[in-house]
């Protein structure tokens, strides 16, 4: 509840502070109390641009003064209340996306589905061992959401080296189905990736993910 509170009070005080309809900027730092009140808002903006959240401006501004004189129209528990059915719109629309995705992409030449709903496609084969969970790997990667964002990627920079137990359940199984040299592409629910949670910023809740990988060795 304090975590759903406090991105929904970020997103009120960063919309207030950091969007307006026009490019021209009103502020004018004179004191150091200006200078800091700014700094508050540049950090408050970027914050709020991880949110991606797209909100009334001029509404937002005046909620802000309003709550600031004491004449909100609404309650801090009202305010909670919508966040929160907000969030749980957008993480049903999401695993409702998800659904629909994995379930037209079995349908795709060379897609295989394993009995956890795991989605797999060879990209290239590969020849030898295939780790094991208790294995270490090196691999190179790309994450991506189903619209094609690319929210992670370790191509044109040092492959990463991690335990395969350590990673999403949807990498765990994946990774154990590759030999080395093999190249995949995971298609993976929300519930073997990152689920409810996700990662802000980064990936949404109940997202279901696509991941490249690249198996270049087992240690």
């Amino acid at each position: 509840m304090k975590n759903i509170l406090s991105i929904g009070l970020v997103v009120i005080l960063a919309t207030a502070i950091g969007c307006s309809n026009d490019n021209t900027s009103t502020a004018q730092m004179k004191t150091q109390q200006d200078s800091l009140s700014y700094a508050y808002g540049v950090q408050i903006a970027e914050m709020l641009k991880q949110q991606n959240k797209t909100l009334d401006a001029d509404m937002v501004a005046a909620a802000v003064k309003e709550a600031l004189s004491d004449t909100a129209q609404m309650t801090l528990d009202q305010s909670q209340e919508i966040l929160i059915a907000d969030q749980q719109r957008a993480m049903e629309g999401a695993k409702e996306e998800g659904e629909l995705f994995l379930a037209e992409n079995a349908t795709k030449p060379g897609v295989q589905t394993t009995a956890s709903g795991l989605q797999y496609k060879v990209m290239q084969e590969g020849a030898g061992a295939s780790p094991k969970a208790e294995d270490t790997v090196t691999i190179h990667y790309t994450g991506k959401l189903l619209d094609g964002t690319i929210f992670d990627s370790s191509i044109g920079g040092e492959p990463l080296t991690y335990p395969v137990n350590q990673f999403i359940a949807g990498w765990i199984e994946g990774l154990q189905l590759m030999k080395i040299g093999g190249k995949v592409e995971l298609y993976i629910p929300s519930n073997l990736a990152y689920g409810e949670s996700g990662i802000s910023g980064a990936i949404p809740p109940n997202a279901a993910l696509i991941f490249e990988i690249e198996l270049l060795e087992i240690k």
